[in-house]
């Protein structure tokens, strides 16, 4: 099918040409009425998709002649009027330059009518443009995910720091009153360590505590200082770590790791550890140090669901049949899903999760009902794993654990 489009503005005469491109219409483009009219003079177009205000002409000017020169033969003419007024945000986007200063590995546009939001994404991601009643959001899920959360503790005598990260980022919790320095927070500044007692400051009390030390002299001290200082931080941190549950990376000198880890009474330690002084380090070096040894806890749950899946794949309470899948999880019977990312599932469903068609190439209209099934099982409050074709429990492109 031949199809001819006429826009003065290059951004929606490309997007035209690289969508309808794509489903094997032969595209032709004009810029203005008069390149228009001599375009339909050498080959009638099957449809032509016109600019309202097309210079030279107008969409009247370039029909009008039309009618004159092909009376009896003549296009299916589109008008795109409401498509230039919801793109108009995009088109002033490219020339906003605070915006393209800070770039990154991934874009995401999310427009709708009055509406656009835009997100730089530190990951790469499919090219892909979509029209549907919905956002598309399976690409995303990875940075959205609770597994993928996790924080890093830097701890030594003279300072003390909370970071919660992710894969692709780190960024520093503001704690309330978290003791930084020791010697300041015990109020043992100046004290002799060579007495038998000296007295710390007891958090949080306004009363002071004897340290006590015996023949170990200043060694067993400063041990028992640290002690109450790393206690003292484990009160401040207990409720803020507790309302999470992530798990938990350490990062300081040797010596004093293993003491802050019998003091602190949260239970999601992992058990690898940054070694050395942080205090005068940036985020990104930590945070470089911090994955690799926490990324193993974050990949249990995904673990744990792949074996579940295999345990339970003979039995109803688990399916990789994409219909059953999808329809599962609009009832919120999903308790776990898995997404191949790299894949699509072109088609359509009801409202109730009922496949009515399935296509190997996007079709108009279509969703991915890989995307439209990981965003109701979220909804319903199940977990979804958007992972590549190589971590998928089965050979499809979608595996469900079922609560019932």
């Amino acid at each position: 099918m031949r199809l001819l489009i006429a826009d003065s503005d290059p951004m929606m005469k490309a997007l035209y040409e690289s969508y309808f491109a794509n489903k094997d219409f032969q595209v032709a483009t004009a810029s203005n009425g008069l390149q228009c009219i001599d375009a339909i003079r050498k080959q009638m177009p099957d449809i032509l998709v016109i600019e309202h205000e097309l210079p030279w002409g107008g969409d009247d000017g370039v029909l009008e002649c039309l009618q004159q020169d092909f009376p009896f033969a003549s296009p299916d003419v589109v008008l795109p009027s409401q498509a230039r007024e919801w793109l108009a945000p995009v088109r002033e986007s490219v020339s906003d330059v605070d915006f393209w200063e800070n770039r990154s590995l991934g874009l995401a546009f999310f427009l709708q009518s009055g509406s656009l939001q835009r997100f730089r994404l530190p990951m790469p991601l499919e090219e892909l443009a979509l029209v549907n009643h919905r956002f598309y959001v399976k690409p995303l899920i990875r940075l959205a995910s609770e597994n993928q959360r996790f924080f890093v503790l830097a701890v030594s005598q003279h300072q003390v720091s909370l970071y919660e990260a992710t894969e692709f980022k780190i960024e520093k919790v503001d704690v309330t009153d978290l003791p930084q320095r020791l010697e300041e927070t015990l109020n043992i500044e100046g004290a002799d360590r060579g007495q038998q007692q000296h007295l710390a400051n007891q958090w949080g009390k306004g009363k002071q505590a004897s340290v006590f030390h015996g023949h170990g002299g200043a060694k067993e001290t400063h041990k028992s200082e640290l002690t109450l200082f790393f206690n003292q931080i484990d009160q401040i941190l207990s409720p803020i770590l507790g309302l999470q549950q992530l798990p938990i990376v350490l990062a300081g000198v040797d010596y004093l790791l293993p003491i802050f880890r019998k003091a602190l009474s949260y239970p999601h330690v992992v058990d690898a550890e940054i070694h050395g002084n942080w205090d005068h380090s940036t985020m990104s070096q930590l945070h470089q140090k911090a994955w690799p040894l926490v990324h193993p806890w974050l990949q249990r749950a995904q673990i744990l669901a792949t074996h579940k899946f295999q345990d339970l794949s003979k039995t109803d309470l688990a399916t990789s049949d994409p219909q059953t899948a999808i329809k599962a999880a609009f009832d919120g019977r999903v308790d776990t899903m898995f997404v191949d990312i790299n894949t699509h599932l072109w088609g359509k469903c009801d409202q109730q999760g009922q496949v009515c068609a399935s296509h190997d190439e996007l079709q108009s209209g279509d969703d991915d009902l890989l995307d439209s099934a990981a965003a109701e099982t979220l909804l319903h409050g199940g977990k979804v794993h958007a992972v590549p074709a190589d971590q998928m429990p089965c050979s499809g492109p979608v595996a469900a654990l079922l609560r019932y």
